[in-house]
């Protein structure tokens, strides 16, 4: 149990590390994650705690920490990233890497994701280890590099190499967790699935010839055909976790009429006109939710010709592709192999992620709501889907029950700073510090102890 002098200390430590982590320039491509490591090993050996280091290159490091309990439970991993994605300085107003403090926000890449995931789980068990908390599982603090990336340099390779220091039977992770409010309620999301994400190059081919003499066979015309194709959306294809997702926000937070109608969203002869509506009142809303219910393709690149009045011989486009659960990477080429005339499809990368779920009907899930409405009394709580990738696949694929639960509740309109994810001046309100500090300690106090 927690005391309000206790959440104070920890929301001041987990904001003490935060920006020291953000001042230790983790860019992914290099990543220089073995920095950020070497900080929280010194921090956690204050408090007693032993940790390692497992470089999979050069600065490449991954962390561990393991805080014992009596093993008549299998593990829990507590795990984040430690790279960050690139930035544009000149388009910040801040400068990226300094973690400024302002307007009541703390400022930098990674302050999102993850960094400040990162900083919460050090106190967390930290403070376990201080309070001498009784465990039946031991509790991993996992740190990784290499997120942003393929992983290969991260979890990717944790996994393959040195699963035995991870081995958990839950885990924890990024993708969900930030409470929104709708109505009177605070609906917060647990990513219990995520997409998967395929990329293929598309080819085609044609004569060569002079631009004045318009060619049947003209390579470009093909691709552009092809890609209007593929343009469109793909048929609605129910599954269980955005079966889950929409019946419970229409039940725990949307009440009559509304909820009534959001769940029309799972009738694939109203799925159309309700998408619509949604829509024109939330545009990023719709594509969303449009997301959730389908298989997607977006065209990211295109390429064809080198001067202008030569008809090229060939053109090659990218399609971004992410497949809900229950399709593969190779079903869903054989898919498009049949759907579009190209003369050739291929993967650009050999280990794509295909779709990953766990259940939500589980001990952790059922100890994350209750932390919840403990302390949200307006909480609740809905499994969701991630369109994109996270670490969460890599130890699903080991039977591993993952979820994507970093829980945040402010003031501040979430709009107002988590669409920084990836973007400009990416920031966090300091206010919702002390819900993620009490949240993620009962949540991992209940569970382990």
């Amino acid at each position: 149990m927690l005391t309000d002098s206790d959440v104070k200390r920890m929301s001041e430590e987990v904001q003490r590390h935060l920006i020291n982590l953000i001042r230790i320039d983790t860019t992914n491509p290099p990543g220089n994650e073995t920095a950020a490591c070497e900080y929280m090993k010194a921090e956690l050996a204050k408090d007693g705690l032993e940790s390692e280091i497992l470089e999979s290159a050069p600065g490449r490091g991954n962390f561990v920490c393991r805080l014992k309990g009596d093993g008549s439970k299998r593990p829990l991993a507590l795990a984040s990233h430690l790279d960050v994605v690139p930035c544009e300085r000149e388009s910040w107003s801040v400068d990226p890497y300094a973690a400024v403090v302002k307007d009541g926000f703390i400022w930098g890449r990674g302050s999102l994701d993850t960094k400040s995931l990162t900083a919460i789980q050090m106190v967390t068990v930290a403070e376990l280890k201080r309070k001498n908390i009784p465990l039946k599982r031991d509790v991993i603090l996992l740190a990784v590099a290499d997120e942003e990336q393929s992983g290969s340099f991260g979890m990717g390779w944790m996994t393959a190499n040195h699963f035995d220091k991870i081995d958990c039977e839950y885990q924890i992770n990024e993708g969900a967790g930030i409470g929104i409010p709708m109505g009177n309620k605070n609906v917060y999301q647990v990513q219990t699935a995520e997409k998967g994400a395929n990329w293929f190059k598309l080819t085609t081919r044609g004569e060569p010839g002079h631009g004045s003499i318009p060619r049947k066979d003209n390579c470009v015309v093909r691709m552009a055909k092809a890609i209007e194709k593929v343009s469109h959306p793909l048929p609605m294809r129910k599954t269980k976790v955005v079966e889950g997702f929409i019946n419970g926000m229409a039940s725990k937070a949307l009440g009559f009429p509304k909820g009534l109608l959001f769940k029309q969203l799972l009738n694939p002869a109203l799925c159309g006109p309700v998408l619509k509506a949604i829509r024109s009142a939330e545009p990023d809303t719709g594509d969303m939710l449009s997301s959730m219910l389908r298989d997607s393709i977006s065209p990211t690149m295109f390429h064809a010709g080198n001067k202008e009045n030569v008809i090229p011989p060939k053109c090659e486009a990218v399609i971004d592709c992410r497949i809900l659960p229950g399709q593969t990477s190779a079903g869903f080429k054989k898919m498009l192999s049949e759907m579009i005339d190209v003369d050739s499809i291929e993967l650009l990368v050999e280990q794509v992620p295909d779709p990953t779920e766990s259940p939500a009907d589980t001990e952790l899930y059922r100890c994350i709501e209750r932390a919840i409405m403990k302390n949200d009394p307006k909480g609740v709580l809905v499994p969701y889907i991630s369109t994109g990738a996270t670490d969460s696949r890599f130890l699903r694929k080991k039977g591993v029950i993952a979820y994507g639960f970093s829980p945040f509740l402010s003031k501040v309109d979430f709009r107002e700073f988590l669409y920084t994810i990836h973007g400009h001046d990416e920031r966090i309100p300091i206010d919702g510090v002390d819900f993620s500090v009490r949240v993620t300690y009962d949540l991992v106090a209940d569970f382990c102890g």
